[in-house]
């Protein structure tokens, strides 16, 4: 039954409060009508999907720029690399996070009977969502300052002093870092809209879903950047990180300096032959190549994990990550290039039903299976050529 105006209040009040109070534990945010998001449908299902499609996005964009500056550090921050486990005290867990991100939005939007997106960002055409034009650089001040803006809460953010001088505010001193202006936005005012719209299906009525749960999911998204993940790259951003503080001014150091974190790599490169930032050295595009392969192989075995809510595909997309992908990853930016994370033209599942993904599924790792056995010459000491096997008995 469809609630009356006073029971919309009571909930968007309830939301409202349970947003501001303090600390990581907090569930909700400051709702959509504080958020300069604007709507696009007065229907709440289809402004939901629509946002949900546009935070599926920019979880994949985001991920893929922290992985590409995790893999682009020299080994004497390992440390700062981390494992794969979900935290937010190096990179790896921030990127295990973000994957989780993904997940959940895709999760909402497989129950809502649409499809998952696992598409990146190539050409922005909503100024007032994405956070910043997508880039791929290594570490630096201009993408630690981007990253933590984008993750901060607006609010709170206004309010930070830089930890070099009390007397300068953090947002002045990102200003200065990104030329004196900020055209970021924040991914929690994409959240916060995402909230309230929540709210408004639910008075709306006629669709069935765990509403309460889907609310502390998205809250509990939302409260992981604007702590955890702000925290951990402002500390990267101000130099007080315990991994780089020992080296004065690490960031304004010449990339060619040895103590400098990044490897020299490529800023937004590209494995497709014939443009303008294409790898130009034909045994490292050929590397970039294969990492795009496995890249998309395991898009697709997400793609098939949300949809059918499969744990399998899930841990097979994940082997294939912490497997051939990282050995690639990692060894490219020691010849000066990188994986590039090339967006797939046809996306990650363009099949019609269950059976002809699978089939799909099965031909990309097969494709993948193959190039990689033609450039066996090429291939990284710790590349294991076998796992594909593995993978199409899994499939």
């Amino acid at each position: 039954m469809k609630a009356n105006g006073t029971t919309r209040r009571a909930l968007l009040g309830n939301i409202a409060m349970l947003g501001v109070a303090a600390g990581p534990g907090r569930v909700f945010a400051k709702t959509h009508r504080f958020s300069p998001v604007q709507k696009d449908f007065s229907d709440p299902y289809l402004e939901l999907i629509r946002l949900l499609r546009q935070a599926a996005e920019i979880e994949q964009d985001l991920l893929v720029q922290y992985l590409y500056c995790a893999y682009a550090l020299k080994p004497a921050y390992a440390q700062l690399v981390g494992s794969p486990a979900p935290n937010a005290t190096s990179l790896m867990g921030v990127i295990i996070q973000e994957m989780q991100h993904l997940g959940s939005v895709n999760r909402l939007l497989v129950e809502l009977d649409a499809r998952p997106i696992l598409t990146r960002q190539d050409f922005p055409y909503e100024t007032d969502v994405y956070p910043f034009p997508f880039e791929l650089a290594p570490l630096g001040a201009v993408n630690l300052a981007k990253f933590v803006y984008c993750e901060s809460d607006p609010v709170r953010l206004g309010h930070v002093r830089s930890i070099s001088s009390d007397s300068v505010f953090l947002v002045d001193k990102l200003k200065t870092t990104l030329g004196g202006s900020i055209n970021a936005n924040h991914v929690g005012k994409l959240y916060d809209a995402m909230v309230e719209t929540l709210a408004d299906l639910k008075e709306a009525g006629g669709v069935r879903i765990d509403f309460d749960f889907w609310f502390e999911e998205l809250g509990r998204v939302k409260a992981e950047g604007e702590f955890g993940h702000f925290e951990f790259f402002h500390s990267l951003y101000e130099e007080s990180h315990p991994l780089i503080k020992a080296i004065p001014g690490i960031w304004s150091l010449p990339a060619s300096d040895a103590r400098y974190p990044s490897y020299q790599v490529p800023v937004n490169p590209t494995a497709y032959d014939g443009r303008e930032n294409t790898i130009k050295d034909p045994d490292l595009r050929a590397l970039a190549w294969l990492g795009n392969l496995n890249y998309w192989c395991q898009l697709s075995l997400l793609d098939a994990s949300y949809r059918r809510k499969s744990k399998p595909e899930l841990a097979l997309a994940e082997a294939i990550m912490m497997g051939p992908l990282m050995s690639l990853a990692q060894y490219l930016p020691t010849k000066g290039s990188a994986v590039p994370f090339d967006p797939l033209s046809m996306g990650s599942e363009p099949a019609r039903n269950e059976a002809a993904g699978k089939r799909f599924t099965h031909r990309m790792l097969e494709e993948t299976r193959n190039y990689a056995r033609s450039i066996e010459r090429l291939l990284p000491a710790d590349f294991n050529l076998t796992i594909y096997d593995q993978l199409l008995v899994a499939v």
